[in-house]
């Protein structure tokens, strides 16, 4: 008996991607918008020849928002390309907003989402106006106390039910969020705001930022902001933080070297 053809090998690869978000609908891929996974998509069907290829990220990040280190995965049944090349491909073909830092072979049970132990978000508040990083930071304009934003930072470590962080859509899953730690870093020019943990709902970072800043403004108590986390409340939805400021800052796949990373950021923070 005659075999037919072989299927071809499909293979799956690991990518590292920084981009700046302005000007995108968010990462998630939409037929009517500018989106980062769809610029990838149309690139790598060019790279590979492959208009089958499939790019899955570690999760969605907002319109406007920007990423340093965001991790997702390719599959292609394309021809096998050297990752120097591919590199060099693909950011011939992406938009300069768009950069592929690193891609590799992974094993095909490798899953940028549900291999993923934990994930990091850097959030940057500007203490003057800037003329050169406006889509990078938020402008704060009031003088914010510092220790009473790091005070309520406290406050959402651990194990907690982020349902008043979330958008309606979220409530019909589980808004318990493990977060690990919300740190406070200072210089001259720029209040950062790290937060670190298991995985954040939709805008559920820009409300953090939001939440703390009006604590700075000292028009949130500490009582107020743990009220939060223990009943519904509208508070946080109406201090959604500007998308311009939040960076995803990058996803962890090795429990080691996430604690030694959580165990480095707490030592560096206020």
């Amino acid at each position: 008996m005659k075999k037919g053809p072989r299927a071809p090998t499909r293979r799956r690869y690991s990518l590292t991607l920084e981009y700046d978000g302005t000007g995108f609908s968010g990462w998630q891929k939409q037929t009517d918008a500018r989106t980062l996974q769809g610029a990838l998509l149309a690139a790598a069907a060019e790279v590979f020849a492959d208009d089958r290829v499939d790019i899955q990220g570690h999760g969605r990040t907002d319109a406007g928002v920007h990423a340093l280190n965001y991790t997702a995965h390719l599959d292609t049944t394309g021809p096998e390309l050297l990752p120097a090349a591919l590199i060099q491909r693909f950011n011939e073909l992406l938009p300069a907003s768009i950069v592929l830092l690193e891609i590799e072979p992974c094993h095909p049970r490798f899953h940028a989402r549900h291999s993923c132990v934990g994930r990091s978000y850097i959030y940057q508040i500007a203490k003057r106006k800037t003329a050169f990083h406006k889509k990078y930071v938020w402008w704060v304009k009031d003088e914010l106390d510092i220790a009473a934003m790091a005070a309520a930072a406290n406050l959402f470590a651990g194990m907690h039910d982020f349902a008043s962080f979330a958008e309606k859509q979220e409530l019909k899953k589980s808004t318990l969020v493990k977060i690990n730690g919300l740190f406070l870093y200072e210089d001259e020019e720029i209040l950062r705001l790290r937060v670190v943990g298991s995985h954040f709902l939709w805008r559920m970072v820009r409300r953090l930022a939001g939440v703390l800043v009006e604590v700075g403004r000292g028009n949130l108590t500490i009582d107020e902001v743990a009220a939060c986390l223990t009943g519904p409340s509208d508070i946080p939805s109406h201090l959604t933080a500007p998308a311009s400021g939040l960076f995803f800052e990058r996803a962890f796949y090795d429990d080691r070297e996430f604690s030694d990373f959580l165990a480095r950021v707490a030592a560096e923070a206020l």
